[in-house]
């Protein structure tokens, strides 16, 4: 009999140990998702700082996840008990946001299904263990994007037509963060998990919908405009104070953001925008990884927009911070597009099928604007700045000008050149063949913004990718031509 019962006690025991060791696997069943063919991702601890260099490096060092006929399995085991969710959907390449830093458990047991609207993931319902915090961010983030509707907001605002729209940008940001608190603070989730949300919907919030359109809507040598600016700033330190911007605290990438965004307005309005002065704001606020990380987001967010002895003094500093080995190579490749590095080699294809190569190109300077067809700023740069220097060289035969679409669609990209809104008739119109982002081309120049103009020299060796230098701020027209002239005579 005590060997029954002790059998007994040992069968019940493996078991429930057994049914422990599954229940703190995370599993998320996706449906309906058919437009995609794989699920990235990338999980925070709640202990560990966030890092952008995780979502870069998501498909080779992440949790990658077949989705076939619209459904796929994500999986994890050995999670901690609470962490921060992130997944990207991906089609041919193209990465969408689907989970951004939201707050999830390790024994949540959920399916999530894409319910076919027409806009990305629009209609999304949730079921199973664990669901109600899934809906709760889902909706949360649905503020944002426009997928829900609350009564004191419009579905969409058109911030800076007409007078400027001090009142309506604050207040809208306001009410959509006391929406946020009413909404996660009625919940019945733990203090733990609505701390997180208050937090992190804070940062997406007032980047989103305050730091972001001040910084948009700037205008230099606008005193009037500069004055605005300041007055909403500062009525929303006022409101918030200290806690705007905590110390050290790298909680999410959405703090992260927050951060570089509110400081660079900052700098921008009150003219201290140096990159020593930069670099000083990062090791005031900031020590070891936590330094590191943010060092490395700066630098990603606001490469192309430094001169190019900014760009060096920035690398340089952050190099000698980083031990990150996979950060080290990145920062690396940042060095290559430096002035007199050589030019990438690529295979780009025009109209007629033909393949062009760099070394079709020597002998010429060729300026390069890459866009993506519904670019508003790609379509206004072309028109006021690149069509008035391709006009100037009409003329010239050792100028060329050059095209390059990113768009997805061959048919669109057509269409594009059809409508004469991002190039014209003279140029030289290439396409990556609907590969986008992950192009050889585009990847190696760590394109992240459009539209992104480049020069090259005659030799094949990278003239500029400095935005003034090209016509994207300052004397923009004139300055193009006083560059380019400079890169025929060398």
């Amino acid at each position: 009999m005590k060997k029954i019962f002790l059998s007994i006690v040992i069968l019940l025991h493996t078991v429930f140990t057994l049914l422990a060791q599954r229940k703190s696997n995370f599993v998320m069943q996706l449906a309906g998702f058919d437009q995609y063919e794989k699920a990235a991702v990338t999980i925070q601890r709640l202990d560990e700082d966030a890092d952008v260099l995780k979502l870069e490096t998501e498909l080779t060092d992440g949790h990658v996840f077949s989705v076939i006929d619209g459904k796929g399995k994500i999986e994890l085991a050995n999670l901690p008990k609470h962490f921060i969710l992130t997944v990207n959907m991906y089609k041919q390449g193209s990465r969408n946001e689907f989970i951004d830093n939201w707050y999830v458990s390790a024994t949540d047991s959920v399916v999530v299904t894409n319910n076919h609207s027409i806009r990305n993931f629009d209609k999304i319902t949730f079921s199973g263990f664990g669901a109600e915090r899934y809906r709760l961010q889902y909706t949360l983030d649905g503020m944002l994007w426009n997928r829900v509707s609350y009564f004191r907001y419009p579905s969409s605002i058109d911030y800076f037509t007409g007078d400027f729209a001090q009142l309506t940008i604050f207040d809208r940001a306001v009410d959509m963060n006391i929406e946020a608190g009413r909404l996660v603070n009625k919940s019945d989730l733990d203090f733990p998990a609505k701390e997180w949300m208050l937090a992190n919907m804070f940062y997406k919030i007032y980047y989103t919908f305050l730091l972001r359109p001040l910084t948009v809507s700037f205008i230099k040598n606008d005193s009037k405009r500069t004055e605005d600016i300041a007055g909403i700033l500062h009525k929303f330190e006022s409101s918030y104070g200290a806690t705007i911007v905590e110390k050290g605290k790298l909680s999410s990438s959405n703090y992260i953001d927050f951060y570089l965004a509110y400081w660079s307005l900052k700098n921008t309005l009150f003219g201290q925008n140096n990159i020593n002065y930069r670099i000083k704001l990062l090791e005031d606020y900031f020590q070891d990884q936590s330094l590191e990380n943010m060092g490395y987001a700066a630098l990603k967010r606001s490469f192309y927009g430094l001169d190019e002895e900014s760009r060096k003094v920035f690398l340089d500093w952050l190099i000698a911070h980083s031990k990150s080995s996979i950060r080290l190579e990145k920062l690396k490749l940042r060095e290559a597009v430096a002035v007199g590095k050589p030019f990438p080699d690529f295979e780009l294809t025009d109209l007629n099928g033909k393949v062009w190569h760099k070394k079709d190109l020597l002998g010429k300077v060729v300026f390069f604007d890459f866009y993506y067809t519904g670019c508003s700023n790609c379509a206004i740069y072309f028109k006021n700045t690149v069509s008035k220097v391709e006009e100037h060289f009409s003329q010239n035969p050792n100028v060329l000008f050059i095209s390059v679409s990113i768009d997805r669609e061959k048919e669109l990209w057509k269409k594009s050149i059809e409508s004469k809104k991002y190039n014209s008739d003279h140029s030289i119109k290439l396409y990556t063949n609907g590969l986008r982002d992950h192009h050889p081309l585009i990847e190696y120049l760590n394109i992240k913004g459009y539209p992104f103009p480049i020069l090259m020299g005659k030799t094949g060796l990278i003239e500029t990718s400095d935005n003034v230098k090209l016509g994207r701020s300052g004397k923009k027209v004139e300055t193009l031509i006083e560059t380019i002239d400079q890169a025929v005579l060398r």
